[in-house]
């Protein structure tokens, strides 16, 4: 290893290749939910994609702590940040919780009377539902619970800004250290959301006091392309592995693989800096919070006009073309449309929702 100048994280700075693996990871997501019989939605890793929400709670904690971790705000500074936050995920939430409210009331005026529940569709208006014991997390667009997670950590983050500078860091670690006992300990609510996304978040925010400390190494090309692969594989047996308190140690997997993939200097780095990946990153949040419901208008189409194309099996809906080749190609279409939706309410709502927030501060 060698040590170069690296310019400082303080300076204004995208982190590229860790916004292309927050787009892969949300497009894991989507095939998580994708079942499809004899297709790629099947493999192991897949399987195990719903862990990809701990990287996105890690990464939502290393990116704030990079934007804001120096700052001490006044109560002015709490407001802005608050308004720049809510802008940036509620437009879509919301635009995502009327669509399923009219498919729920639908159901419900045709006299499937559970299908609607005003005070569940209160807790989703409030970003409450994965924090409340009567919050259904995974109610109208499912996906939105970990949404709910984030939003108060926000909030959390934002009073730890505005109260000390200091003790800051001490903080953070506070919490991680209180997380992690409590994961020793096996208490029942380790598997819950908001524990998940605290524990991964302010890992984070750990992770990039870590980065921030050593971000001017520099490492020769080669020597860094072998640390990335090795992490890769390395992460592949974290996520699909079985043991105890997986959320809890995937979590550290993927603070580690952050502070890596920071650097940016390896041939995986490289790869990921190419103009499609850097797209699928900027449509990350937009792929997670869309797809569902492309999902749930695809499984009702086939429903309607090809059901003899839909399968139970193990109390879930699978989609069957008749064979893995026909089903691998469904799969590959059905991401192709996700991207395509995407691309669109990314355009539409989530740009536009940034400029309203920067309009109001």
């Amino acid at each position: 290893m060698t040590l170069h100048p690296h310019p400082s994280p303080r300076h204004k700075h995208r982190f590229i290749v860790l916004d292309s693996f927050r787009g892969l990871c949300a497009l894991s997501v989507v095939v998580f939910h994708l079942h499809l019989l004899q297709g790629f939605s099947e493999w192991d890793f897949f399987r195990s994609a719903g862990l990809m929400v701990e990287f996105f709670f890690t990464l939502s904690g290393f990116v704030l702590a990079y934007r804001y971790g120096a700052e001490l705000i006044n109560r002015d500074g709490f407001r802005r940040y608050m308004i720049a936050r809510t802008f940036r995920i509620y437009p879509l939430h919301l635009l995502m919780l009327l669509l399923f409210s009219v498919a729920m009331w639908l159901q419900w005026a045709s006299g499937d009377f559970r299908a609607w529940q005003f005070e569940q569709w209160l807790y989703q208006i409030l970003l409450l539902q994965a924090w409340l014991p009567a919050g259904d997390p995974f109610g109208f667009n499912g996906p939105s619970w970990s949404i709910s997670v984030e939003f108060y950590l926000y909030v959390l983050f934002g009073a730890i800004l505005w109260v000390t500078l200091r003790w800051r860091q001490a903080a953070f670690a506070l919490v991680v250290a209180a997380c992690s006992l409590c994961v020793w300990l096996s208490l029942d609510f380790t598997s819950s959301g908001g524990f998940r996304g605290i524990t991964c978040f302010f890992l984070g925010a750990l992770a990039y006091r870590c980065f921030d400390a050593i971000h001017h190494w520099r490492l020769n090309c080669k020597l860094a392309t072998f640390i990335e692969v090795l992490l890769l594989a390395a992460l592949y047996v974290v996520i699909t592995a079985q043991y105890p308190a997986k959320s809890f140690f995937a979590a550290w997997a993927f603070a580690l693989a952050i502070i890596v993939f920071a650097f940016e200097q390896g041939a995986v780095s490289r790869l990921l800096r190419q103009a499609a990946f850097v797209k699928v990153g900027k449509w990350s949040f937009s792929i997670y919070l869309t797809h569902y419901g492309v999902l749930h208008l695809l499984q009702l189409g086939l429903a309607v006009w090809a059901p003899h194309f839909l399968l139970q099996q193990d109390g879930l809906s699978f989609i069957h073309l008749g064979s893995a080749l026909a089903d691998h190609a469904a799969g590959i279409a059905i991401l192709a449309l996700v991207l395509w939706v995407s691309r669109w309410s990314y355009q539409l709502v989530e740009l536009r929702g940034i400029r309203w927030g920067k309009h109001f501060k």
